[in-house]
């Protein structure tokens, strides 16, 4: 309010309740307010990391006018050594640049200083091929304060962009104190379309001073692809780039494992994380989802470009805005399956999950073992999930070297080797395998586990996961663990680095030392601590259990009461509604509890 008064006391409101930049009847501008951003970075960096490249910064000047002959009126010399200079850096003649975005005051003085300093600089060696072209934003918007300039460059690049140049508004009778025969161009008073540069990238400039007497100036460029590319659009819904690499970070147990990078079968599944500081704001939200997604231009790219469209909308939410406590996972297939789940989402906003825990949750992970393995558990997750295929593929190739046999063929087989499934050495190999490659692929999206629990077999991946065993002792235990009196390797073990707590005693593992061969012996068929185990979870500060189970669907899930357990049992398989659906139900269900989630790890 005060600088609006100011304004009006120093007679810088235009009494026409217009901006008449140029103009005979300039008589001030009308206030406006915005906030704009601009994203800059080095051209080699935006290209690498795929961004969408709107435009080049050629050069950039700035300077101070000094004494002046009023307030709001600029310094026709200082102005001109700041274009000067801002061509300088830029590397490009005056007559190289094609629009010129002005500061346009709208005074009858303030405007005829500034088209005497253009006319100058911008005026020299110009052919009547190559006109110089100036306007002003504010005609449009009016005079945003201290969000002006950036609204003259955002208008200067889109011009660029799309090649045209929007019309320059209340221009009749041109200013009196300027003569017109020095501007070797015109007013661009009606949407113009861009010159024709085809030998070059188009170049605009855009010109501005404030009351303090400071000067800027910079020269733009268009960049080239946009310019090459005629399916470009900048008002279209394509990604920006090419698609990039997500690459990822596994705790160090892991070794130097490669991660696969080769793609497997596409994912379809997606999760859209949606969050708010309140259930109204979750349910305005999810309403803003809903109405985008119902738009025509959306519906046609959801249509067309399905898998990159939607793929790149939830990395977007999951990469880009910050996670609020009221949150909802919204897992999908495609954007029929987002619409019909946001208006879940709408209708059960006011029950929205909310994390309560101060600070962050506490995981545990459960690993347990069947008596009755199933060939193709986890197929699909093998399939789609690079993590989860990079690990049992190491055991594997561990496995082969050992015995001659593939332990995928054995596990994913319907034919006579998946008959070895029904044989402990196979079963147990598998059993860790799996489990192994589900821890990884928790950790992978950042969700790191406080305290394990295991079950039989289960026991060793649990022991991994708390950095007892490296991955490839884990693996030998389990290949050998046929029975009560079958010869185990001699495994080098560490203290826990977390919490583990032994399905054998029902409580933490404390004494390493008692972590031997007579302690593995004991692991086949021992599942009468496993509830006890469970309820002591909740002794040691866990707020959520992960259940990294291996069992056909349908079959009940462990009761961990008082701790809500998520259900991301491994089931057999290759269907999308299987264990890649589960995991992926799993993640949104921890991500509503309040659970920090990585969602690069879901894009690897």
């Amino acid at each position: 309010m005060a600088l609006a008064r100011f304004h009006r006391d120093m007679g810088m409101l235009s009494k026409s309740g217009k901006c008449n930049a140029f103009d005979s009847a300039a008589d001030g501008f009308i206030r406006s307010e915005g906030c704009a951003v601009l994203v800059l970075q080095n051209l080699s960096k935006a290209e690498a990391d795929g961004n969408r490249i709107w435009g080049l910064v050629k050069g950039t000047a700035v300077n101070q006018s000094g004494v002046r002959a009023a307030l709001p009126v600029p310094n026709g010399p200082a102005q001109e050594r700041v274009m000067e200079d801002a061509l300088a850096m830029a590397g490009v003649d005056p007559d190289g640049v094609d629009y010129l975005e002005a500061h346009g005051t709208g005074t009858e003085l303030g405007d005829s200083i500034e088209l005497r300093a253009l006319a100058s600089v911008y005026g020299r060696v110009r052919e009547p091929d190559s006109p110089l072209l100036p306007g002003s934003v504010k005609t449009n918007i009016g005079h945003a304060e201290w969000a002006s300039g950036m609204a003259s460059v955002i208008k200067a690049v889109l011009a660029m962009q799309r090649r045209v140049i929007p019309a320059h508004l209340h221009f009749q009778n041109p200013n009196p104190n300027f003569d017109w025969e020095q501007l070797p161009g015109r007013i661009t008073s009606e949407k113009t379309p861009w010159p024709d540069v085809s030998e070059r990238p188009p170049r605009s400039a855009v010109n501005a001073f404030g009351l303090s007497g400071t000067n800027a100036h910079v020269v733009l460029e268009g960049y080239p692809p946009s310019i090459s590319d005629p399916e470009f659009d900048v008002g279209s819904l394509s990604p920006s780039g090419q698609p990039q690499p997500v690459g990822l970070i596994l705790p160090a147990r892991y070794g130097d494992m490669p991660i696969l990078d080769e793609p497997g079968s596409a994912r379809t599944t997606r999760i859209l994380p949606l969050s708010g500081k309140s259930p109204e704001a979750l349910r305005r939200l999810a309403e803003a989802y809903l109405s985008w997604l119902d738009r025509g231009d959306v519906k046609q790219a959801a249509e067309t470009r399905a898998s990159e469209f939607l793929a790149d909308m939830v990395w977007t939410a999951g990469t880009c805005r910050s996670h609020f406590s009221h949150r909802a996972g919204v897992v999908f297939n495609d954007s029929t399956d987002l619409g019909a789940e946001l208006n879940q989402v709408m209708e059960n906003a006011n029950g929205s999950n909310q994390s309560d825990v101060p600070g962050p949750v506490r995981v545990a992970f459960l690993d347990s073992s069947l008596d009755n393995q199933k060939a193709s558990l986890g197929e699909n997750l093998y399939r789609t999930d690079p993590v989860f295929r990079s690990v049992l593929d190491r055991c594997d190739q561990l496995v082969s070297q050992a015995r001659g046999q593939s332990l995928l063929e054995v596990m994913f087989s319907k034919g006579t080797a998946g008959e070895y499934m029904s044989q402990p050495e196979w079963a147990n190999s598998a059993v860790y395998a799996l489990q192994v490659a589900l821890t990884a692929l928790w950790e992978s999206i950042g969700v790191l586990p406080s305290a394990v629990l295991g079950r039989g077999i289960g026991e060793i991946a649990a022991a991994h996961a708390a950095e007892v065993l490296s991955m490839e002792d884990g693996l030998k235990l389990a290949m050998s663990l046929t029975g009560p009196e079958a010869a185990l390797p001699m495994v080098p073990v560490a203290p826990p680095a977390l919490t583990w707590i032994s399905g054998i005693n029902a409580g933490p593992v404390q004494d390493i030392a008692k972590v031997d061969n007579s302690f593995w012996r004991r692991l086949p068929g021992r599942d009468d601590a496993f509830e006890d185990g469970a309820k002591a979870l909740s002794h040691v500060g866990v707020d959520l259990a992960v259940v990294l189970d291996l069992v056909a669907g349908g079959s009940e899930m462990v009761d961990l009461t008082p701790i809500p357990a998520l259900d991301c049992r491994l089931s057999p398989g290759g269907d999308s509604s299987g264990s890649a659906g589960r995991f992926l139900q799993a993640v949104a269900a921890a991500y509503e509890a309040g659970v920090q989630v990585s969602f690069p790890g879901l894009f690897a």
